[in-house]
């Protein structure tokens, strides 16, 4: 028997075919690993031997994963400073098939951190992708994603749940006051990549540039061209963060893009835009300070 110990990171690796092998873990379950050749830049060790190697990758917009914003009861087991495991529950905020948003975990103080999350019967090793900062429109909440390809916590919640969305103003456009119209207009020049889905007989599933956002819309560059009017589902990745919304293109341009109004958004995600325009707007003041003071 192999008792888990403390998780500690090493430098880049190769991982070669191996056998499988199983080892029993202090939660009194069995842990089966099987090493494929593939290369990682990240190795996770847990004292007593058992080697656990996670493959560090932002996530794809090519793979727009279904999201359930939905709260279920989970225990998460971490290593605390003296190696000794300890348990703790929580709760998602969301789910999708290879991670969640979870509120109420307080033993997490640093992203790249693994933890074991179980669900029921489920279990997984999972990887600290962000922390909400304590001030932020995400305090209190974590993101983590599984680091086992073939693990999926939360498989009968996906299957039988469906995804919502809600309209992405909450007021009507008349009783908006002018600082709100001029800040949910205001676009800022970004880095992120967005995967655009035209539904309907003649679909479209096509790839594109994020180049700049705001709260009510973004400009795209892409090699495919759309007509004004046509109705899209957009999947969002800025950094660690990802966002589903539909909307509308509103005008298009080959030497441009395209600039789409959003008109839902998938619920839960509300706060990650709000989050994110935040960080957008205090970056571009600081960038504006810096450049008077060198004028």
């Amino acid at each position: 028997m192999v008792q888990c110990g403390k998780l500690r990171a090493a430098g880049n690796c190769r991982v070669f075919i191996g056998p499988k092998v199983t080892r029993t873990c202090h939660y009194r379950r069995k842990l089966t690993a099987l090493f494929l050749l593939a290369t990682f830049n990240q190795r996770v060790v847990l004292s007593g031997g058992l080697t656990l190697r996670e493959e560090i990758s932002k996530p794809s917009p090519e793979r727009q994963n279904k999201r359930i914003h939905v709260a279920l009861p989970i225990r998460v087991t971490y290593w605390d400073s003296e190696s000794k495991p300890a348990l703790e529950i929580a709760c998602t905020y969301d789910i999708s098939e290879h991670g969640a948003r979870v509120t109420g975990l307080r033993c997490v103080k640093g992203t790249g951190e693994i933890i074991a999350v179980e669900r029921g019967r489920n279990k997984a090793y999972c990887r600290v992708v962000w922390i909400g900062e304590p001030n932020s429109e995400l305090r209190g909440q974590i993101g983590i994603q599984c680091v086992e390809e073939d693990r999926t916590l939360w498989e009968a919640e996906l299957r039988d749940m469906e995804e919502l969305y809600e309209p992405i103003l909450l007021k009507r456009a008349g009783t908006f006051t002018s600082h709100e119209r001029r800040r949910r207009r205001e676009r800022f020049a970004l880095e992120g990549v967005a995967e655009l889905i035209k539904p309907g007989p003649n679909s479209i599933h096509t790839k594109a540039t994020l180049k700049n956002l705001s709260e009510i819309g973004c400009l795209v560059s892409t090699r495919h061209f759309l007509f004004p009017g046509t109705e899209l589902k957009l999947a969002l990745n800025v950094g660690a963060y990802d966002l589903a919304l539909k909307g509308q293109v509103r005008h298009g341009d080959q030497h441009v893009g395209l600039g789409i109004e959003f008109r839902e958004i998938r619920k839960g995600e509300r706060q990650i835009l709000q989050f994110l325009m935040r960080k957008l707007a205090e970056k571009h003041l600081e960038d504006t300070l810096q450049f008077e003071v060198h004028q």
